[in-house]
């Protein structure tokens, strides 16, 4: 992989299209054209969607994004091309309602 197209996947939210890229090429076309529309979306977010890149506000909801993860056979966790934070009780409790608020990128 070139160090161009890694740079590319990297900045990228969700690694869709990543993953579509590794399907046979017939399996890709029938994927691009048809999971908009099992999804409920045009064919235009879709793309969008494959396209966001980490500093987008923009989000997949999480019911298209399993369906999405589930024709692929992978799971939710694994299209995230960022750390998700894990958090516990233990944690929650410590942390001051400002700063939840921050770290969960819950600001307007």
């Amino acid at each position: 992989m070139t160090k161009r197209r890694k740079y590319a996947i990297e900045e990228r939210k969700y690694r869709i299209q990543e993953y579509l890229n590794g399907l046979p090429y017939d399996d890709y076309r029938i994927a691009k054209s048809k999971l908009p529309l099992a999804l409920g979306v045009s064919k235009r977010t879709f793309e969008r969607w494959m396209y966001l890149t980490t500093g987008d506000k923009l989000e997949i909801p999480a019911d298209k994004l399993a369906i999405i993860a589930k024709y692929l056979g992978k799971q939710i966790e694994e299209f995230f091309n960022y750390k998700v934070p894990q958090f516990n009780t233990a944690k929650l409790k410590t942390l001051k309602n400002e700063e939840l608020i921050n770290r969960l990128n819950l600001t307007r």
